[in-house]
């Protein structure tokens, strides 16, 4: 297996921040207050940092990755929810 060197990965981050800029921006705001840890994540190895509570603009396939990692988050939250707080649940009969 051949692996890329650091240059290399360099050059393609590179390239890919490049195409990311060129996209159409999207303005928007990550819910939650000033002290909550910013939203991180990253699309091939180009990563973001973005405050939550403050609008912003950003290339259109990072604000999809944004809203799509806070459905997963509310699903997870719904599906782990009767579970907590002392109420129970019967796992079998």
């Amino acid at each position: 297996m051949q692996y890329f060197t650091d240059k290399e990965l360099d050059r393609l981050a590179g390239k890919l921040g490049q195409k990311l800029m060129q996209e159409p921006k999207v303005r928007l705001m990550i819910a939650g207050s000033m002290e909550d840890m910013p939203w991180e994540g990253g699309i091939n190895g180009y990563f973001f940092r973005i405050q939550r509570g403050v609008a912003v603009s950003v290339p259109q396939s990072l604000a999809e990755l944004i809203r799509q990692n806070a459905q997963v988050q509310l699903l997870g939250e719904a599906s782990v929810r009767p579970y907590k707080g002392n109420r129970g649940k019967r796992l079998s009969s």
